[in-house]
């Protein structure tokens, strides 16, 4: 049976190659020794490691990153209770078990991520090509497996440590290493990255850069369990003499016209089209209609199959505060009435608190800062950003408390000043926190930010009150917020096929 199983995942494993970065089809290339011959196969395998980050930015990224946290729910669609629309609903309720898809899919994504990357290494070493190019290929390729690495470490904690090729049963299932032991790996690629790759150069083209890396590796410092804040400190210090700004509004971060800006420093890439590379989101964070197109802008697109996911919610409407620009950017009302077969048709778009509101019978909040023009349905122009300038100020600010209380305060202050609020006098942990999760908001940084600065419990069971107090429908067992759901189960096929796992507790 393993071996059948093995072979199986041998060939879902195989790279993905293409022509350019952003022309990444679903294909596979199965026969290695005719392949991994030129430069232009290892650009084309690169491109299947970066590849792999859509995944993670589709519906795993915001039902773990979101809908787990306090930003987002759900609205709750009684006509349809398949498994798919029940697996979100569970992580956002925290009643999830091993055989949840979308943890799950968190787990197979990120590995088959490390799979190609470790499978590019493997064929580069030795290869006669310039030191300039192998330095090139190798930086990004370890830069995208510390990434997969770290998302997996964050999201299951102890986990198979795999760095060379699957080539047989023998080293195709493996124990789960420590903690410590996943992220002395990741220390060692993006370490290694570093040094490989490049500073930006604006425009930028979407790659990884050093700027990329050493993102990484100041967000990895903070997060592992032995923390280095000065450490931290150093690659966010080396960051801002790169090049990188805010951009002047809010909104401009996001348009797609103005992808890749001097604040982004690292997206993952769509594009709009009929190549296979385009964004969807849109239509899962909008309210569930037959009629949306007064939200969409595309004439007979519907949201009624799709729609209704990583809903705000009113307490991260409620935590903006009076005059911050970036509340309408990112959140927007739709407004309509709802029909006897309980079809919702919106029939105006309106901000947050508008007293028109009042004139309509239902109302949603949905995600607006991905909401721009697009020709077909289901096919957005929108990257995903992971990493922004702004991020490298408040984590700075925040490694920087207690000791520098000042320069903390002034790096706060100027992601406020872009969001049209008054300068703070004073600065503390929970002031950084709220900014975090209002700048970040909708990024799938929100439930990483809770469990890596311990909040997660209190933060989370005091908002599961609230939450079962507006959805009395919700179980008794819902909420149950303990220190075992800071991790996700470990996939339920995973354990059948691999008897060398353990189980995360709570499980």
């Amino acid at each position: 049976m393993k071996k059948i199983l093995y072979f199986m995942v041998t060939v879902l494993l195989t790279v993905s190659c293409a022509d350019s970065f952003l022309d990444i089809p679903p294909q596979h290339y199965s026969n290695e020794s005719k392949f991994y011959q030129t430069q232009e196969h290892f650009e084309q395998a690169l491109n299947g490691v970066y590849q792999n980050l859509r995944g993670l930015c589709g519906i795993p990224g915001f039902v773990v990153g979101e809908m787990r946290s306090d930003n987002t729910h759900y609205i709750f669609n009684k006509t349809d209770r398949g498994a798919q629309f029940r697996y979100r609903e569970e992580v956002a309720d925290f009643i999830n078990d091993d055989q949840n898809e979308w943890s799950n899919e968190v787990y197979y994504i990120s590995y088959i991520g490390i799979s190609r990357a470790n499978t590019l290494l493997y064929h580069l070493e030795g290869k006669d090509f310039p030191e300039a190019f192998k330095q090139k290929i190798t930086g990004q390729t370890k830069f995208l497996r510390a990434y997969y690495y770290f998302t997996l470490v964050r999201t299951f904690g102890d986990v198979p440590l795999h760095t060379t090729p699957v080539t047989g049963p023998e080293n195709a299932f493996l124990k789960r290493s420590p903690v410590k032991d996943v992220y002395a790996l990741i220390l060692e690629d993006v370490k290694e990255a570093i040094d490989y790759l490049k500073v930006p150069q604006f425009p930028q083209d979407g790659r990884a850069t050093e700027g990329s890396a050493r993102m990484l590796l100041a967000k990895v410092l903070m997060t592992m369990p032995e923390r280095d804040y000065a450490g931290a400190i150093t690659q966010l210090r080396e960051i801002m003499k790169m090049g990188y700004k805010l951009e002047d509004r809010y909104s401009d971060v996001f348009e797609p016209s103005n992808k890749n800006n001097r604040e982004s420093l690292f997206e993952v890439q769509y594009q709009q089209g009929e190549q296979g590379q385009q964004s969807d989101w849109l239509y899962h964070f909008l309210p569930r209609t037959s009629s949306a197109e007064i939200m969409t802008g595309v004439p007979e697109s519907t949201t009624r199959n799709t729609g209704g996911w990583n809903t705000p919610t009113q307490d991260l409407i409620d935590a903006y505060e009076p005059g911050d620009e970036r509340l309408p950017v990112s959140i927007a009302m739709a407004a309509g009435k709802k029909d006897d077969n309980e079809d919702f048709t919106p029939t105006a778009i309106l901000p947050v608190g508008d007293s028109r509101l009042d004139n309509y019978p239902v109302k949603y909040p949905f995600i607006n800062k991905y909401r721009h023009p697009h020709a077909k349905v289901f096919n957005t122009d929108d990257n995903w950003p992971i990493y922004r300038y702004s991020d490298v100020l408040l984590s700075l600010a925040e490694c920087l408390l207690p000791d520098d209380s000042g320069e903390a305060l002034t790096l706060v202050n100027q992601v406020r000043h872009r969001a049209g609020l008054d300068p703070l006098d004073t600065i503390t942990e929970e002031a950084i926190a709220h900014e975090r999760r209002i700048e970040f908001a909708f990024e799938n940084q929100r439930w990483y930010d809770l469990v890596r600065t311990g909040k997660a419990i209190d933060v989370m069971t005091r908002y599961g009150q609230k939450t079962k107090l507006l959805y009395p429908d919700l179980l008794e067992r819902t909420y149950q917020v303990t220190q075992e759901k800071l991790l996700f189960a470990i996939p339920y096929r995973e354990m059948q096929i691999n008897n060398l796992l353990e189980q995360n507790k709570g499980y």
